[in-house]
């Protein structure tokens, strides 16, 4: 059994407490949280038997009662946290991002792998039933050559309450940014982890294009990958209709995944062949079957339970991390060149942006 401390007891933290003392998850006893504010420390006393502190130097002072952290604090402050939870050998669960700069979040991975502590980010999209299909299929190369890709989000629309509810919200100084900082992670990882990172960026980051602030609320990023391939990824938190497209274009096959739905159309020959073979001028000989398929939907409480029973096997050595902390690294590499090709008004290479962020 791993015992847990969380620290940050807003609405993620509180989840968290209440699915693994709710005996929701395996492998994790709650011994600790972390609540600074009046309210919150009252909330946390209803957790008979975990100790409620209401500061995290209180906690690092009582080390002795958990082996390891979840954060979820506001961004910036997650490098500190995690840096000081492994000094005191303690394992780490970061909710995403793993910081706002690149060489924070190296620093955090490259520490953790020092000691041999288990440090993994809260990258639970990774668990849907159809992004896992779509990596299955790319890993046994059904694609055949993948030429394209391309992948659209709006699901994450955001109001002015929502950006007025707490003062580091949709700020550079709160959260270092905005749409590709905060909910641009989830799509960025699973960007990465389908596809890996790409040699070259060109990006057109819009701030305040929908909002009165100064952090972005739409982005669209083209890329550039050494084999050739192309991709555009665009995410916006304003837009009226819900999106969560992602397309697929290799040789062989194709793939359109549309929120829970996905269409696979299979070609009768490898497309890259048929081009330079084809005695006619199109697609006349070029037959294509489709197929859909439709995935059950798995609530966000599925997914956090299973990233959470996942750590706790991984802490014991019965696992390997889903998202471990070289994850956190490449999605701030994508956020951070996004923000430095907007700035410089040209594309940029991919290991150019190690600590430009936001405005800056």
């Amino acid at each position: 059994m791993v015992n847990i401390a969380i620290i940050g007891t807003g609405n993620m933290g509180r989840q968290y407490a209440e699915m693994i003392y709710g005996g929701k998850t395996s492998g994790l006893k709650l011994t600790a949280l972390v609540c600074r504010s009046s309210e919150a420390f009252e909330w946390g006393q209803k957790f008979t038997g975990v100790r409620v502190f209401r500061s995290s130097d209180e906690l690092f002072e009582n080390a002795a009662c958990f082996d390891a952290l979840i954060i979820a604090t506001p961004h910036k402050t997650h490098p500190q946290f995690a840096l000081k939870a492994f000094e005191l050998n303690k394992h780490v669960l970061c909710d995403k991002p793993a910081g706002i700069l690149v060489r924070d979040a190296a620093k955090m991975d490259r520490t953790a792998n020092e000691k041999g502590l288990t440090y993994a980010l809260m990258f639970h999209q990774r668990l849907r039933p159809e992004y896992k299909y779509l990596k299955n299929m790319i890993d046994n190369g059904e694609f055949g050559k993948i030429n394209r890709m391309s992948y659209v989000s709006t699901r994450y629309f955001r109001t002015e309450a929502y950006h007025q509810s707490s003062p580091w919200r949709s700020t550079i100084e709160g959260e270092g940014g905005g749409a590709l900082i905060n909910q641009g992670q989830h799509p960025l990882d699973l960007w990465q982890w389908l596809f890996g990172l790409p040699n070259e960026i060109f990006a057109f980051v819009k701030y305040g294009k929908y909002n009165d602030f100064d952090v972005e609320d739409e982005a669209t990023i083209l890329m550039d990958y050494e084999d050739g391939r192309t991709g555009t990824f665009t995410i916006s938190t304003a837009e009226g209709i819900y999106e969560d497209r992602l397309i697929i274009s290799g040789s062989k096959k194709a793939a359109e995944l549309n929120g829970d739905k996905l269409k696979i159309y299979t070609f009768s020959e490898d497309t890259d062949e048929y081009r330079h073979t084809a005695k006619v001028h199109a697609r006349e000989e070029l037959k294509t079957t489709e197929e859909e398929i439709k995935f059950d939907p798995v609530s966000s409480a599925e997914l956090y339970i299973g990233m959470l029973n996942n750590f706790a096997k991984a802490v014991s050595g019965e696992e390997e991390p889903i998202a471990g902390g070289e994850t956190g690294i490449g999605t701030l590499l994508i956020t951070n060149n996004a923000y430095l090709s907007q700035k410089l008004g040209r594309k940029v290479k991919t290991a150019e942006a190690h600590d430009f962020n936001g405005l800056e």
